[in-house]
């Protein structure tokens, strides 16, 4: 005899209801809460991840303030200061480091274009320009995987103005 055959009494069927139902419920929430523990543990993530970005960026732009003080003690040395290639060297080990760690300079020369994106503009000037150009480049500027972690600061030459 199979259980399909065997008839039970109404009281075991409403009980085998009930207890069919309530595992229905208490599988929902198992599965509610099941997720609710993914969905947190993905938010941690999401937030340890943005916490050790923000930590790199702070410290890549500290070390970047020293790669600029060394450019700056070069751009003040004599040609037979003896330390001159000492800090040369060291400027030049600190950029390979930032390089190898995902910061690169944003290229830019005199004469380029403007870009509000990756340029801080610290001075302007009129001239005989069609758009925005740089003049001058007082500071590198530097990305980090692929946003600009510090704009470049640049002299800008812009058309003149209509009266």
């Amino acid at each position: 005899m199979s259980v399909e055959e065997t008839s039970f009494p109404e009281e075991v069927q409403a009980d085998l209801a009930a207890l069919l139902r309530e595992n229905a419920e208490l599988k929902d929430k198992y599965l509610r809460a099941a997720a609710s523990i993914e969905n947190a543990r993905k938010q941690a993530e999401r937030v340890a991840a943005a916490r050790t970005q923000s930590r790199l960026q702070e410290l890549y732009l500290r070390l970047l303030e020293v790669v600029d003080n060394l450019d700056r003690a070069l751009a003040y040395a004599n040609d037979d200061d003896p330390l001159a290639p000492g800090v040369r060297a060291t400027r030049e080990q600190l950029r390979d480091v930032l390089r190898r760690e995902g910061v690169t300079p944003i290229d830019l020369a005199p004469g380029a274009p403007f870009d509000p994106e990756v340029h801080e503009a610290v001075e302007t000037r009129e001239g005989h320009v069609a758009e925005p150009t740089v003049a001058a480049v007082g500071q590198p500027g530097y990305t980090f995987e692929g946003r600009v972690l510090r704009p470049a600061r640049v002299a800008v030459v812009r058309p003149p103005r209509e009266s």
